[in-house]
């Protein structure tokens, strides 16, 4: 399943930030040295060097580096590591699928109780009953709260994510 872009620039910039979706968005699916990434990404040179080393230890980007027969030095190059972003998008899917099932499973073991009042939180049975039923931040009568909806909405998102996960191509390290 090939990624798209707001989901590459996503990945971009929780690893490295608003610079990173800039060098991502230049970087496509082409190689280029760390002087032309930063000119078209208009980014200072360190700069784009420092968050492309971020994206790198981040597997976001591969690196390739070749000497200079004239100068004997190095210069790098990069490309987007496609394949890792989607192990990471995947795993991410992952953690937040148990998250849910966590939740999910707390929702579906516990009776609530609210007061009805914006702002204040809901208390399951054990709560409730430690304070008389009543609100213990605004002192309202706790009432039982009807939590089918929150769960019927917790199963859809995570029927949502199982599809997802199901249709992503399966990675070697599965």
């Amino acid at each position: 399943m090939p990624l798209e872009e707001d989901v590459i620039e996503f990945v971009a910039r929780v690893i490295g930030g608003e610079e990173a979706v800039k060098i991502v968005r230049v970087l496509g699916d082409k190689e280029m040295s760390d002087e032309e990434i930063a000119r078209r990404a208009n980014l200072k040179e360190d700069i784009a060097r420092r968050v492309l080393y971020k994206l790198y230890h981040g597997l976001v980007v591969n690196l390739r580096r070749e000497r200079d027969e004239e100068t004997s030095r190095y210069k790098f190059f990069w490309s987007l590591n496609l394949e890792q972003i989607e192990i990471i998008v995947k795993t991410w899917k992952k953690k937040i699928l148990e998250k849910l099932e966590a939740k999910l499973k707390y929702e579906e073991e516990n009776q609530f109780f609210w007061c009805g009042t914006p702002g204040c939180r809901r208390y399951t049975f054990d709560e409730a009953s430690d304070n008389l039923f009543r609100c213990p931040r605004c002192g309202e009568p706790l009432e039982f709260y009807d939590n089918s909806r929150e769960i019927e909405a917790l199963k859809a998102k995570i029927a949502q994510i199982k599809s997802c996960l199901l249709y992503t191509s399966p990675s070697p390290r599965d």
